[in-house]
């Protein structure tokens, strides 16, 4: 904490140097270690040419064809090119991609449809709920809400069909979420849909971190399934810029999201986002080249490699994931935040998160893994037993010291991306071992 305080005095010379010392550090970081973090991603060539910088600096409030300020219609144009891409990628018919995060689109969506003391129904953080559908330190919280959790059956990894249809007529909630940050097989949204339409609820499903995924279609199509809205991250499996995005097939839904954004929960935005966000989905679709199919295929095969090891890999009997994700248990690891700081000392890099079976408060016990980025930095199949191998021992061995070279030799596999840009060159000597 002290080095991360201290901070230079003089003046913007000094600070420039500090800033291009950080980045440095982190590409450093990147080029030696192995990036398994499943929130994470890697820009394409498109994606990187597509921002433009000069927009950010230039307001734009209101409607396309409504704005306040003049000297934007290029925005407005950027703003419906981005709507149409990404409202296409999800399967939907509009899309509000002005929010700055999945956070701020799941608070939109309370704002949109529910009141100040309604209930919610979400997932438990246990059972993969993000922290911005909870009531305590998250956004539902912030509108008001209280929160009921789903009944949610660790042996299927998914809400207890039977059980939630009771749940919802007792609880009587305006909105039904599920999705969130651990994902590793589709929701059976039937019975939840079903569940819905008894009580009037909105039902929305957050695909933070499968929505480059479904844009692929290679898993599971929410509104076509019984969605009203599906909201979700606009970089992770999409890989494009940082943000929030939200998308549905009513026109209804659409203008209260819209409304929500602005003029309530947004002035202005970051319109520099808009031209890469429309790149990315676009390329979410085509998948050329492709990259969802390998990394589903490359979190099954390292997930399988993981359990073959003798590691308590969440999931077996359904087939460990059907997305990037792969999930340890860690209760007899250590516990997850030592498992992980173990990893990152090695030059893996993980996170943390919550299994269905620990007692609520207590610290996360999943280790989660994606292959996202791995994939698309170069990583295939063939170098995935090298990959399980490695984290094996990082979690396993008395000594991880040594695997640092390891790590480094692994990355150094990796020679270029799926674009064929080369990888970047290592860093002279070691940064210091784990996250700072």
């Amino acid at each position: 904490m002290a080095t991360l305080e201290a901070r230079p005095t003089g003046g913007t010379t000094e600070v420039a140097a500090a800033v291009e010392r950080a980045q440095r550090d982190h590409r450093d970081r990147v080029a030696d270690g192995l990036m398994l973090y499943a929130g994470t991603n890697v820009l394409s060539p498109g994606v990187e040419a597509a921002h433009d910088g000069s927009l950010s600096t230039r307001p734009a409030m209101g409607w396309p064809g409504e704005k306040e300020q003049t000297a934007v219609e290029e925005i407005e144009q950027l703003e419906v090119l981005a709507i149409g891409q990404v409202a296409h990628a999800l399967r939907g018919r509009y899309a509000e991609v002005r929010y700055l995060s999945a956070t701020m689109a799941n608070l939109a969506a309370y704002v949109a449809f529910t009141e100040p003391g309604d209930t919610i129904a979400v997932l438990s953080p246990e059972a993969g709920g993000h922290t911005s559908h909870q009531e305590a330190d998250g956004a539902a919280g912030i509108r008001g809400l209280t929160v009921a959790h789903l009944p949610y059956s660790p042996e299927a990894l998914d809400t207890d069909a039977v059980a939630v249809q009771a749940f919802v007529e007792q609880v009587r909630p305006r909105l039904i979420l599920v999705g969130g940050s651990v994902a590793l097989f589709p929701h059976d949204l039937g019975p939840l849909r079903a569940a819905a339409d008894r009580v009037g609820a909105v039902l929305v499903y957050d695909a933070s971190h499968t929505a480059g995924l479904i844009a692929a279609g290679c898993f599971q199509d929410p509104l076509a399934e019984g969605a009203d809205v599906v909201t979700f991250s606009t970089y992770k499996t999409l890989a494009g810029p940082a943000g929030g995005a939200a998308v549905s097939l009513a026109a209804e839904h659409a203008a209260r999201l819209a409304a929500a954004a602005y003029p309530t929960l947004l002035s202005n935005y970051d319109p520099s986002r808009l031209g890469p966000l429309a790149v990315a989905a676009g390329e979410a679709v085509e998948q050329s080249p492709a990259w969802a199919v390998p990394t589903v295929e490359c979190a099954v095969e390292l997930a399988a490699r993981l359990h073959a090891l003798g590691l308590p890999v969440i999931g077996q009997h359904r087939g460990f994931t059907q997305t990037h994700q792969v999930v340890i248990d860690a209760h007899g690891l250590g516990g997850a935040r030592a498992a992980v700081r173990r990893l990152a000392s090695s030059g893996v890099h993980a996170g943390t998160c919550r299994v269905p079976w620990q007692r609520p408060g207590t610290p996360p016990e999943g280790i989660r893994f994606g292959t996202q980025e791995f994939v698309r930095r170069g990583g295939g199949i063939d170098l995935v037993p090298a990959v399980a191998d490695l984290v094996h021992q990082c979690l396993t061995a008395t000594d991880v010291a040594p695997l640092r070279a390891v790590t480094r030799d692994l990355r150094g596999r990796l020679t270029c991306d799926l674009w064929g840009r080369p990888a970047p060159a290592p860093a002279a000597a070691d940064l210091p071992a784990g996250p700072r």
